[in-house]
């Protein structure tokens, strides 16, 4: 920003995603808006919170890689009890962690998603069919890996039957687990 005269003048914290900042930048030489009281304390939050040192960052790559291990031991785990795995929510956050984790066919079977443009194409990297989504049926499916796990509380609301009847998800957001 230095480099083309540019500054944030302030910054919302959104529930996207999970959590997400969306920065609000201007040129210095714009009087128009000023720096918010708001910014100057997001930028404090942040600070405590470590994210100027690289020791935050190299804590965190660990957790990352404890999370990818954990996660492929769950699917290995599944697979070898013979479960038929599907995916729901062919989000690009999900082809990152599946491709991070080198999940792909061998461990899930197809993604269901809404999307007509992404119906009857194919996850990048782990190229996992993604089909027109139905209601989940404990009769097809065993467990269910959630792609799209911003939305897991509606998806628990539309999918109440499969999990009466035993039907499980696989999430990874804390940490890897079977819920």
């Amino acid at each position: 920003m230095k480099k083309f005269s540019l500054e944030i003048f302030d910054v919302q914290n959104t529930t996207t995603h999970g959590g997400s900042n969306r920065y609000f930048i201007k040129k210095k030489s714009n009087n128009i808006y000023k720096v918010q009281s708001g910014f100057k304390k997001e930028i404090i939050k942040k600070l405590k919170l470590g994210l100027d040192k690289v020791s935050t960052f190299r804590k965190f790559n660990l957790k990352v890689k404890d999370s990818r291990k954990r996660l492929l031991n769950i699917f290995l785990k599944l697979k070898n009890k013979n479960l038929k795995i599907i995916g729901y929510g062919a989000t690009a956050k999900s082809c990152t962690v599946l491709n991070y984790c080198n999940i792909g066919k061998k461990f899930i079977d197809y993604f269901y998603d809404t999307t007509s443009y992404k119906i009857g194409r194919y996850l990048p990297g782990s190229k996992i069919l993604v089909k027109k989504y139905k209601k989940l049926n404990k009769k097809n499916v065993d467990i269910v890996f959630l792609g799209a796990w911003n939305f897991k509380e509606e998806i628990f609301k539309k999918e109440k039957n499969f999990i009466k009847k035993g039907g499980k998800f696989i999430t990874h957001i804390p940490v890897p687990r079977i819920i």
